[in-house]
């Protein structure tokens, strides 16, 4: 199936209501080309008055393989075991430890998934491999202003460098990256060869830059 990431938001909030009490809020959800795991859940971790405080929870979801609806949502529902630990600060003897196994199984066995500790990815598909051959790299520069603005472009690499040194030099620049990515919605952006870019809302802007790989310009 192809999965985007609003139909995980609609299982993390139908999973949440049905097996967490709805007391997890709505995480960053990521869509992601991981080879090594289907999914992961990361957060921050500071020091407070002596205490840890855990926040900016992301689950990330890799479309690298063909999986089916139903490997989807057990991935995401591992992730918000995960990130139901965390969150309410329940001690476990390890990542996978006596805690999580305890709720992984009592998920399967009320309610018939069939989560696991960790999947092979051993034999599994890489989804749409011809298209992934034919589809396009794009290189990808990613702006933030001074105002909080996010900015994408699509940058003819023949003008990358130029276009690097004219960043640094923009005083309402306050941040740019570069990136490589063949994400199909790259497709209808043309390729610049001057300091112009599409404004995007922060969510979008952050969902996309995590998916992307990140790109050291040569000197």
């Amino acid at each position: 199936m192809t999965l985007t990431t609003d139909i995980l938001r609609t299982w993390f909030r139908q999973f949440n209501t049905n097996y967490f009490g709805s007391e997890l809020p709505m995480p960053r959800i990521v869509l992601s080309k991981a080879r090594t795991r289907l999914g992961t859940m990361a957060c921050k971790c500071t020091r407070r008055l002596m205490k840890r405080v855990y926040t900016d929870f992301t689950i990330r979801i890799s479309t690298y393989y063909e999986c089916t609806e139903r490997e989807f949502q057990e991935t995401l529902l591992h992730e918000m075991i995960h990130y139901y630990i965390m969150y309410k600060h329940i001690p476990d003897t390890s990542s996978h430890g006596k805690v999580f196994r305890e709720m992984m199984h009592r998920l399967n066995s009320r309610y018939g998934w069939h989560i696991t500790v960790s999947s092979s990815m051993r034999g599994r598909k890489i989804a749409d491999e011809q298209g992934r051959s034919r589809r396009s790299a794009f290189l990808v520069l990613a702006i933030v202003l001074d105002d909080g603005s996010r900015m994408l472009s699509v940058v003819s690499p023949r003008s990358a460098r130029k276009l690097d040194v004219m960043a640094q030099g923009v005083k309402e620049i306050v941040d740019h990256r570069w990136y490589l990515s063949s994400d199909p919605y790259f497709a209808d952006f043309s390729k610049v060869r001057s300091l112009r870019a599409r404004r995007v809302d922060q969510d979008l802007f952050n969902e996309k830059t995590a998916a992307m790989q990140p790109l050291v310009l040569p000197k």
